[in-house]
């Protein structure tokens, strides 16, 4: 549980299409290129915040259970990071969601494939997350955890 210091929460939504999986990724229309992610509320779960943020940002209501992945410090300075995976089924290629928090900004979703290295598009934390989530994912994959 949250207890002062500021975490965040990093909701990764994953779709297998042609067995390679994808990442639910979104355009903000001033910060580049991110994953879902939000920072945890004094006093919230992470997994309560993981849900929260999902909807917050996407609009996506999880049905099922989002999957504890770890947590690691990213970014300058570093910050604790919670990761949760949900696998998807039956998510448009691409949509526009209109955000419930950060401004009402419209953001633009998309899937990047889990096998492909972010390019300069993206700010640097969303890197390390990368860097952090993409083995965990498909050592999951592979015994069939996710």
């Amino acid at each position: 549980m949250h207890r002062g210091a500021i975490e965040k929460i990093c909701p990764i939504v994953l779709r297998a299409k042609h067995g390679a999986p994808d990442i639910l990724s979104f355009q903000h229309p001033v910060a580049g290129k991110q994953f879902v992610k939000g920072t945890i509320q004094r006093g919230e779960a992470p997994i309560t915040a993981a849900y929260r943020e999902l909807y917050e940002e996407s609009g996506i209501v999880a049905v099922g259970d989002l999957l504890p992945l770890g947590a690691c410090k990213i970014g300058q300075p570093p910050l604790r990071w919670h990761f949760f995976v949900w696998r998807a089924s039956e998510l448009p290629n691409a949509w526009q969601y209109q955000t419930l928090d950060d401004y009402g900004h419209i953001f633009s979703f998309f899937w990047h494939p889990l096998s492909q290295p972010l390019d300069a598009a993206w700010h640097s934390n969303f890197h390390e997350a990368h860097a952090y989530i993409a083995p965990l994912i498909r050592k999951r994959l592979c015994s069939g955890s996710v």
